[in-house]
């Protein structure tokens, strides 16, 4: 079940890529809280994506920060 009660205002396809990105990857986000999530965004930038982290597939995002390197 995903939470769509967010606090960051992105695409539901957005959120989906990530989602899809963080469930590949879940071994090494288990057990943190929030997670800091580096991603190419639609536009061909990386961003990091901050996610509280509620279990596995349970995600609430929490904001998106251009990756300045």
């Amino acid at each position: 079940m995903n939470n769509y009660n967010d606090y960051l205002d992105i695409s539901w396809k957005e959120k989906e890529k990530i989602r899809h990105e963080i469930n590949t990857n879940y071994k090494k986000y288990s057990g943190l809280r929030i997670i800091a999530h580096l991603s190419v965004g639609f536009d061909n930038k990386y961003y990091i994506y901050y996610v509280e982290n509620n279990g596995f597939d349970e995600y609430i995002f929490i904001a998106k920060v251009p990756d300045l390197d």
